[in-house]
């Protein structure tokens, strides 16, 4: 697999690499290995959404209605 970094990424890396003491190649492999392991190509706010539990149609539209019908319950 062929990787496309620019000027400032290669350095990065090859800093990486030197404080590592490994070669560059298996520093991108243990970063891709991560990032495989822990999701993190999704962020926390997504993954929260995921789990975060929606309200029915008719729920969210009657706690609307009563909304409407008792603005001052908005403001609560």
């Amino acid at each position: 697999m062929k990787i496309d970094l620019n000027f400032e990424e290669t350095s990065r890396l090859e800093l990486l690499a030197l404080h590592a003491a490994k070669p560059k190649a298996q520093i991108l492999i243990e970063a891709a290995r991560y990032l495989l392991d822990h999701d993190a190509g999704c962020c926390e706010h997504c993954r929260a959404a995921e789990t975060q539990k929606f309200l029915p149609d008719d729920e969210m539209e009657a706690r609307f209605a009563r909304i409407l019908r008792h603005p001052s319950h908005a403001q609560h």
